[in-house]
């Protein structure tokens, strides 16, 4: 599942030939700036923008309240997305890969591979939005589209971790400079003193949904977030890189966020051409849009990357160039199916939206393990390699986490009881899963010995040799 080194160089471009393997001390290299500009780049996304409208354009909330809810949300986002980031160096491999500490070998196959479903069909989503406007400026074939945004994903991808960095590095100029022509027609063209629509349910209703739904868009991250700092020096401080993760993700997540409710006062965007022909003149119709197919290309990269990554978790026996080609195919294919359709496409954006409900038990039993590792035992890289962990606390944590919150669901697919018969609370599904996930997890520690990882020290007292570049 990946060679011996982490790189190989090919024409100056150095390849990645590591797969989920531990990276060890001499193979460490990079800036912590890298995750600001990763995370910058990868949330200035239409889709964060889609998000920031739907307060104001469905929602019934004036552009103040909006604003309000929608900034709470995107800083507690970061913050946990920022705080996943940091596990990277100290743990040196992927974030599912340390996911098997608290679920076990055995019991984080379920969560891998809905982090596979999750990034292959963001991917797919990704994929079709870059399609739809290449369509747009070249007036080329959706399938034709397709391929180029697909491919070109892909070949980022292949290469592997370095590219994805430098990539993502060189969009920030690009589209921070092109979004600012955006934000200004967006701005002007937003009613940003009107009152409010009137929310169905009420203010705090509307605003509690707002702050989840831009909460999660930043935290789902979390479930990669160590996949791009895995290869930073082991001594990097875990406060520097949170920091620069939180404010990468905060300020563009903020920006995309507050422009989307800009624009949701006036029109909601349903596919990312409205927001030129809808709110800036065709004369600068394709300076906008250039920003908005670079953030897919953003985007898909990290998703592909790591939906990729979770097929070797997985144990499939593949090496990882080859998992990114499988996974790029098959979710382009997807992105082809669901974009020849209006209601193809939105009905397939709302069922990962509600399968997305997974990553908030799967953060509260991530972070509560992070937590108690860090005032206990410590990290060892040979733990989430051990076939013999087959099932941690984690799984039935998790689970419960995820049927305890079924009753607070709150989508267009499915509306739970709870959130029907009580719609004043708004959409609070993710945080009622990650608390009973994490309050589980952490009871189940405590209570059952069997379970606690302190039991693996025995068992790894022959890896300490190879594993003395981890705390």
């Amino acid at each position: 599942m990946g060679g011996s080194s982490g790189a190989a160089r090919h024409q100056g471009v150095p390849v990645e030939s590591n797969g989920i393997e531990h990276v060890s001390e001499d193979e460490r290299r990079g800036r912590v700036s890298s995750s600001f500009t990763l995370w910058f780049s990868g949330n200035l996304q239409y889709s964060a923008i889609v998000v920031g409208a739907l307060p104001t354009a469905f929602l019934g909330l004036s552009f103040g309240q909006a604003a309000l809810a929608l900034t709470v949300g995107t800083l507690v986002g970061s913050l946990l997305l920022g705080l996943t980031s940091s596990m990277g160096p100290r743990a040196g491999t992927a974030q599912m890969v340390q996911s098997r500490g608290p679920f076990g070998y055995l019991g984080n196959f379920l969560p891998t591979l809905l982090l596979f479903m999750t990034g292959f069909g963001f991917f797919a989503v990704n994929t079709a939005l870059g399609a739809y406007i290449v369509r747009y400026l070249f007036g080329i074939p959706f399938l034709g589209a397709v391929v180029l945004v697909a491919g070109f994903q892909m070949v980022i991808v292949v290469i592997g971790h370095d590219l994805v960095h430098k990539v993502e590095r060189a969009l920030v100029p690009v589209m921070g400079v092109l979004f600012v022509v955006v934000t200004v027609y967006g701005l002007m063209a937003g009613h940003l003193t009107a009152p409010g629509k009137g929310a169905e349910h009420g203010v705090v209703g509307a605003m509690l949904t707002a702050v989840a739904l831009s909460s999660s868009r930043t935290f789902g991250f979390a479930i990669c977030a160590s996949d791009y700092t895995r290869y930073l020096p082991i001594g990097t401080s875990r406060k520097k890189v949170t920091g620069a993760t939180f404010l990468g993700a905060a300020v563009a997540g903020l920006w995309m966020h507050l422009l989307g409710a800009a624009i949701g006062s006036v029109i909601f965007p349903e596919s990312p051409t409205d927001l030129v022909t809808a709110i800036a003149p065709s004369a600068v119709a394709v300076l906008a849009l250039i920003p908005l197919l670079a953030s897919t290309v953003a985007a898909g990269v990290i998703d592909i990357y790591s939906g990729s990554l979770a097929l070797l978790i997985a144990d499939i026996p593949m090496r990882r160039w080859v998992s990114a080609l499988v996974t790029g195919v098959a979710g382009g294919s997807l992105a082809w199916w669901a974009g020849l359709g209006d209601a193809a496409f939105a009905n397939f954006q709302n069922f990962l939206f509600v399968m997305g409900y997974w990553v908030g038990p799967w953060l509260g039993v991530t972070l509560t393990d992070h937590l108690m590792s860090l005032r206990g035992d410590g990290v060892r890289p040979a733990w989430f390699y051990d076939r013999t962990w087959r099932v941690g606390p984690g799984l039935p944590a998790f689970v419960l986490g995820v049927l305890v919150s079924v009753p607070f669901m709150n989508q267009t697919l499915y509306v739970g009881p709870l959130a029907a018969r009580y719609p004043f609370l708004g959409d609070i599904t993710y945080w009622i899963g990650g608390a009973v996930a994490a309050l589980a997890y952490w009871a189940i520690r405590r209570t059952r010995t069997s379970w606690s990882m302190r039991d693996h020290a025995a068992r790894d007292a022959q890896d300490t040799a190879t594993d003395r570049s981890t705390v």
